[in-house]
């Protein structure tokens, strides 16, 4: 599959989830917890997008470090190596779960810790991994393989409206105000040249103040 065919395969599943009224799409953010607990890392997560709002310009071990996991910290597994790996370095922030099969409902949770690149490896996938520090990032909302459009397109925002717009092959984002500045924005884009779009508006749903997102016409 290209990368054109995963992208609209993706998009696709997005759509349906936002038009499955019984699904809640979770509000999506990262909180320092402390897990003591054997995890192993997450499979699927190479898709995930390598920013999170807020932190733009940020990369996962950005985002460790921003959420005050000090940046002098090693790799949190203590398994034993072979000599002249990379380990212990915090190379990276790996995705990490409790669950032995690697897997991440959509929608639910898995966690981010330091990571030298050794272990943040395909190749260690479904190994349990002990670690020694237990603070680390709880990521919530996660959803395999998503887009990073959609997966900003989710997150809370004070601006009613997000646009998912594909420009030459790209999905991208941009929250607006109001549907009027929204249309604006696509009278402008491109040249004027229509290009395929979604856009959504942000409500919350009253039990438990879950955000929910509804497609409107545009």
């Amino acid at each position: 599959m290209d990368k054109e065919q995963y992208d609209r395969q993706k998009i696709n599943e997005f759509l349906q989830l936002v038009s499955n009224e019984d699904e809640v799409i979770t509000s999506t953010g990262a909180s320092v917890v402390n897990i003591s607990g054997t995890l192993y890392n997450v499979d699927g997560s190479t898709a995930d997008p390598k920013r999170v709002p807020g932190y733009k310009d940020k990369s996962w071990k950005d985002l460790l470090i921003a959420k005050g996991i000090p940046s002098g910290s090693p790799c949190y597994i203590t398994n034993a190596v072979p000599v002249g790996t990379s380990h212990p370095d915090f190379s990276v922030g790996g995705h990490m779960t409790p669950s032995s099969d690697g897997n991440v409902p959509v929608g639910g949770s898995c966690y981010l810790m330091p990571e030298c690149q050794w272990h943040n490896n395909k190749a260690r996938d479904g190994i349990a991994f002990y670690h020694s520090e237990t603070a680390m990032l709880q990521l919530t909302g996660y959803m395999q393989g998503e887009l990073a459009a959609t997966f900003q397109i989710r997150l809370p925002c004070s601006e009613a409206f997000g646009l998912l717009y594909n420009l030459e092959g790209d999905w991208q984002h941009q929250n607006f105000a109001t549907k009027a500045d929204a249309e604006y924005f696509l009278a402008q884009l491109n040249g004027g040249q229509e290009v395929e779009h979604h856009l959504f508006e942000r409500y919350i749903q009253l039990q438990g103040q879950n955000q929910r997102l509804k497609l409107v016409k545009v």
